[in-house]
């Protein structure tokens, strides 16, 4: 399994940086993250399934379909999801102080 930095975890590792707050919202963006970073895996190895090249199949278009994904990903953590954010907020929330 290949594992390399995406935009989310920069993005994820740059607002930890920014501050220590451990309000109920951090912890919401947090599981979208993590939801996000687990879906742009899944859409990684499901494209690993095609049967055979595209048209364009390029260095150009597989970066561009990498980033399409990402994208995917954290469109689908936001709205639709999967149901792991939830479920990641709902097991770490009383752990956690600030305002809801």
């Amino acid at each position: 399994m290949d594992v390399k930095p995406t935009a989310i975890d920069m993005q994820t590792s740059m607002m930890l940086g920014q501050h220590n707050s451990k309000s109920k919202e951090d912890l919401k963006q947090v599981a979208e993250q993590f939801e996000a970073i687990f879906v742009d895996m899944f859409l990684k190895e499901a494209r690993k399934g095609e049967l055979a090249e595209t048209l364009f199949s390029n260095q150009a278009s597989e970066t561009f379909q990498s980033m399409l994904d990402q994208e995917y990903s954290k469109l689908m953590a936001q709205k639709a999801g999967l149901g792991i954010a939830e479920a990641l907020y709902s097991q770490f929330k009383d752990n956690v102080g600030g305002e809801e």
